[in-house]
């Protein structure tokens, strides 16, 4: 190794593939790499605790290579920030930084040279990969490709879509998830409605499990979601359909409505897409409230649950074709 003790530090708000690749390459001639994560009292600033993952998650098999936060608190008026910044950094390493890295925006401001008189500096090529924090904050969606997998999760709108019975959620989610070269999340109760034996046979706790199952299913297609993470149903849906199976208020449907809100709560969905019950009703043998009078109580019923947790949506009516259209555009307003 060529040096002993490097450090590269930034506000990495966001972390992208260049701040990846001179990570790398800054490893890769240091025995040991502080990765100084500097966090201001800009309120602008992605939360620290989200940066700082992104780091530890980047670096987490590169043994040599260690990642701590700064924090710019000092009320000090006898240094600038930036030498606030440089004691604490010396105080976290201890050792000799035999070398600091840096952007080559950053050459003949003599900003490091000064700072850390005893070290090398080291200024990297900004334009070997051609991007910057500010572009990415100013159109995540344009610059997709340059954010690792652990920030796109951050980007990723999510997208839920909702309805009573036989309104069309399961094509337009699949249809959605095709156009938008994207992952989806089917919807969890239907395999656990064939595996209880059918509607019929539906137990309370088979409405936990499909709680619990649905979230599972989430978290794992979010992992590959592309920019968008289409979603059939959500928790509010199985709190719904629990009402209407059991209608008896023990201590146990209590607990299933806290669980049922709580991840609702916890999901933070970008956008409701609510299907009207305008088209025709099918039976696919899981299916029970065909009436149409019935299928339209069931929809206010559903409408208010939402209302009650204050879930905005989108209200999506027509036939398929102009649900697909009007999905698509309600879609690309969140870009």
């Amino acid at each position: 190794m060529k040096y002993k003790i490097g450090m590269y530090g930034g506000n990495f708000n966001p972390l992208h593939l260049g701040h990846v690749n001179n990570i790398i390459k800054a490893s890769n001639v240091c025995q040991k790499l502080y990765v100084v994560l500097s966090v201001t009292k800009n309120k602008n600033e992605i939360d620290h605790r989200e940066r700082f993952k992104w780091l530890k998650n980047i670096t987490s098999d590169m043994d040599n290579v260690c990642v701590f936060e700064i924090f710019d608190d000092s009320t000090s008026k006898d240094k600038t920030p930036w030498e606030q910044e440089r004691d604490d950094i010396v105080n976290f390493i201890k050792d000799k930084i035999d070398v600091v890295f840096c952007g080559d925006d950053y050459k003949e401001k003599n900003i490091f040279e000064r700072l850390y008189p005893n070290s090398e500096i080291v200024y990297f090529d900004r334009k070997e990969i051609n991007i910057s924090s500010t572009m990415i904050r100013g159109n995540p969606y344009k610059y997709f490709d340059y954010l690792p997998n652990v920030v796109r999760l951050y980007y990723t709108k999510k997208v839920c879509v909702v309805g009573t019975e036989s309104c069309g959620k399961t094509t337009l989610v699949r249809n959605l998830a095709k156009y938008f070269n994207t992952t989806h999340v089917e919807e969890a109760g239907r395999y656990i409605c064939d595996k209880a034996g059918g509607i019929d046979n539906m137990q309370k706790y088979h409405y936990f499990e499909i709680l619990f199952k649905h979230k599972q299913l989430e978290n794992d297609a979010m992992k590959s979601a592309n920019k968008v993470l289409l979603i059939d149903t959500d928790s509010l849906i199985t709190l719904y359909y629990y009402n209407l199976g059991f209608n008896d208020k023990d201590s146990l449907n209590k607990s299933f409505n806290d669980v049922a809100t709580g991840i609702s709560n916890l999901n933070n969905y970008d956008l409701y897409l609510f299907l009207e019950p305008d088209v025709e009703w099918v039976q696919d043998g899981t299916r029970t409230y065909g009436e149409q009078s019935i299928r339209e109580e069931n929809n206010n019923t559903l409408k208010q649950l939402l209302d009650k947790n204050n879930i905005k949506y989108v209200s999506i009516s027509g036939d398929y074709d102009e649900r697909y259209k009007k999905s698509k555009e309600a879609i690309m307003r969140l870009f």
